[in-house]
């Protein structure tokens, strides 16, 4: 039989929970406009960054920044996803309400931070989720700030997720294509195609139509090429594209496969670029810019 609740029991509860209820409101209420502070979590600015480094599960993926253009340096060497690496110098400008003495880091799951972002000189921990919030606690210095969860979800896992996209760097500019069955080359300004199809004249516009859609060729996907003993075996035999460029350089490409995807293997940087099958007939056929 249960003991009969007394009204001074009844009041006793009303004002815990009238308590717990004011403590709640305190914490989390919205700061006055007046009063908002904003901790600032770094002093660097994105456009003075000159190195990333991202570490996740024993794994390292570095970038530095070369000029004005960003290139990964570790695992590989590769032109980087320029709006990829903006998004996580977006870091930098992040700010927090919230901040903490970095003490009894277990608490905030930082003792061994699952993941860790290294910009220039600066490091940021990411740890575990606050309850109700649903912010994530980031160690950086001497201090535990709490952050929305996207600048985590900005960083790659794999070393693929931060390559570049685009098939042709913006300063490899095309000047020849040595294709299966014909060359395209530039001379005297003027495009000139070795073997042309029967009853099909191809303006220079449409010359510059198709060279364009090389030179601004945007994979739908990337992999990387596998490093096995019996890769050599694996691409002898496929249909060759050698791109010579204005500076003298040349890109080797290799077509992998045309069905149900074109995929092609940048040679020089082992990379696979993955187009859909339309956009593929595009880049191999000279005369799809006369309709052809």
């Amino acid at each position: 039989m249960g003991i009969p609740m007394t009204s001074r029991s009844l009041l006793n509860l009303a004002l815990l929970a009238a308590v717990v209820s004011l403590a709640l409101w305190v914490y989390f209420k919205p700061k006055p406009q007046g009063d908002a502070e904003e901790y600032r979590i770094s002093s660097l600015l994105a456009e003075n960054a000159q190195s990333i480094r991202v570490e996740r599960q024993g794994m390292s993926i570095a970038l530095k920044k070369r000029g004005e253009r960003w290139y990964l340096t570790q695992p590989l060497q590769a032109r980087a996803d320029e709006v990829k690496v903006g998004r996580i110098l977006e870091m930098l400008a992040a700010t927090s309400s919230r901040r903490f003495p970095a003490t009894e880091l277990e608490r905030f799951d930082l003792a061994q931070p699952a993941v860790r972002l290294h910009i220039g000189d600066d490091s940021f921990g990411f740890g575990g989720l606050a309850p109700i919030t649903n912010e994530q606690y980031v160690v950086s210095g001497e201090n535990v700030y709490l952050l929305a969860p996207r600048y985590a979800a900005a960083l790659p896992r794999q070393p693929a997720d931060l390559l570049s996209p685009k098939l042709l760097a913006e300063n490899e500019i095309p000047v020849a294509f040595e294709l299966e069955n014909r060359k395209v080359i530039q001379q005297d300004g003027s495009w000139r195609i070795t073997l042309e199809k029967p009853g099909v004249t191809l303006t220079q516009n449409e010359f510059n139509h198709w060279v364009q859609s090389w030179q601004q060729a945007y994979a739908a996907g990337i992999t990387l090429s596998a490093n096995e003993p019996d890769q050599a075996e694996a691409v002898a035999g496929r249909q060759a594209i050698k791109i010579t460029l204005r500076d003298g350089n040349t890109v080797q490409l290799l077509i992998l496969q045309q069905q149900p995807e074109l995929i092609l293997l940048r040679v020089d940087a082992g990379i696979r670029y993955h187009f859909p099958a339309e956009s593929g007939r595009r880049l191999l056929d000279t005369y799809t810019a006369a309709g052809g």
